[in-house]
């Protein structure tokens, strides 16, 4: 029996953004403090992971078609079946609930754990109106179900989230949403997003090294400033936003821009007839060694509630390679922190400011590794292990 129970219909059984921020979160409580969590899941049949090589690791999995009604239906009945008889069996500290359509079901749960001190937990991981904006890039059917499941995801984080012990989401700015707009308490709270707090453990001369290897690979010459954009094509990526934002620079400085993606097919589609653009394809592992080859990072994005709410981990990528990034203001808690460490530049539409900016700003390191450090699993999970009542000094 673990110390923490995740009950979720999120995908965890592939990688993916969902699977990271609960496996990596699971993975630094025990690495950590030694607390252990079991699984008990949704998997969507259409993904043909076979019993035993599911993502996450060892757990229940409730297999269901996702496009069916009556197997899905059937399938969230399974899994609250089955959580509510671990949560009777076992004494666990705490339960973390997360997806779309188990919100409702607080009564019940807590009932399983009265008098048992279990912390019944809310895992909120972005905006719930996410699916409608994903919905934007897909298909009529698979849109159609995604705009369905962000309704019923609103419905339930305005209903139910209230009713929880303590809340988990990934920036200040959701927080303050949702005790606005769905009657949460500051109290109920953990600011916890996706952030392992690893840093690339590079020697100066390893830096110099990896930075004169790239640049020589791509011909970037040494009066020339390199972009670096590291990501998928997806709208909410602003991938168009930013080759239209590198051509406005290199109009006025030397510059070259290079595309990071898993996805390089659809890159050059949406690129087009840009044909200065570097693209290329790396594993993540390999990503902190080219990154020293940049002298900026590009992270643009909308002006969307998406965007507001969100806390993207690409963030703490870019300024662990300590190389400033260049982003718009509109995802409010990185807006923040560039303010409050100096770690970048806001731009809002003014060229001459932007390009005053670049020329004039300098990077301290040490400033990088704090907020890398602060925003950690290490250090944002603590107000959870103290109140599971375990020592923090483990």
């Amino acid at each position: 029996m673990s110390d923490v129970l995740i009950i979720t219909s999120r995908n965890v059984v592939t990688s993916g953004g969902e699977f990271s921020l609960i496996k990596n979160r699971a993975r630094a409580l025990e690495d950590n403090w030694g607390i252990t969590s079991d699984v008990v899941a949704l998997c969507n049949t259409r993904l043909n992971v076979a019993p035993g090589t599911e993502a996450f690791g060892s757990g229940e999995y409730v297999r269901c078609d996702f496009m069916n009604p009556i197997s899905l239906l059937s399938g969230y009945k399974q899994l609250i079946s089955r959580a509510e008889a671990l949560l009777k069996e076992g004494h666990y500290r705490a339960a973390l609930l997360s997806g779309v359509g188990v919100f409702r079901y607080i009564g019940r749960l807590k009932r399983c754990v009265e008098g048992k001190g279990t912390l019944i937990c809310a895992d909120v991981h972005g905006y719930f109106g996410d699916g409608a904006i994903l919905s934007r890039d897909e298909p009529f059917l698979l849109g159609s179900f995604h705009r369905l499941a962000s309704a019923v995801e609103e419905f339930e984080q305005r209903r139910y989230l209230r009713l929880y012990d303590r809340i988990f989401t990934v920036s200040r700015a959701y927080r303050k949403f949702l005790c606005e707009t769905a009657g949460c308490k500051y109290e109920q709270f953990y600011i916890v997003p996706c952030a392992t707090g690893s840093v690339p453990n590079y020697s100066a001369d390893d830096v110099a090294a990896n930075r004169s290897k790239y640049r020589q690979k791509y011909s970037v010459d040494p009066d020339e400033a390199l972009l670096v954009y590291s990501g998928g094509a997806s709208s909410w990526q602003c991938l168009p936003q930013t080759v239209q934002l590198y051509q406005q620079i290199k109009s006025r400085i030397p510059a070259r821009l290079l595309i990071l993606s898993g996805d390089t097919a659809t890159v050059r589609h949406v690129v087009g007839n840009v044909d200065d653009v570097l693209i290329d394809s790396y594993q993540p592992c390999e990503l902190p060694e080219v990154f020293c080859a940049a002298d900026y990072f590009i992270m643009l994005r909308e002006d969307v509630p998406t965007n507001h709410f969100a806390y993207p981990n690409k963030f703490l990528e870019y300024v662990a390679a300590h190389r400033p990034v260049i982003t718009t203001p509109f995802v409010l808690d990185i807006a923040e922190e560039i303010e409050a460490n100096e770690v970048g530049i806001i731009y809002d539409g003014d060229m001459d400011r932007l390009l005053s900016s670049m020329r004039d700003f300098s990077l301290d390191p040490a400033s990088c590794d704090c907020l890398v450090r602060q925003v950690s699993f290490g250090e944002t999970l603590r107000p959870f292990v103290h109140d599971l009542g375990v020592g923090l000094n483990l």
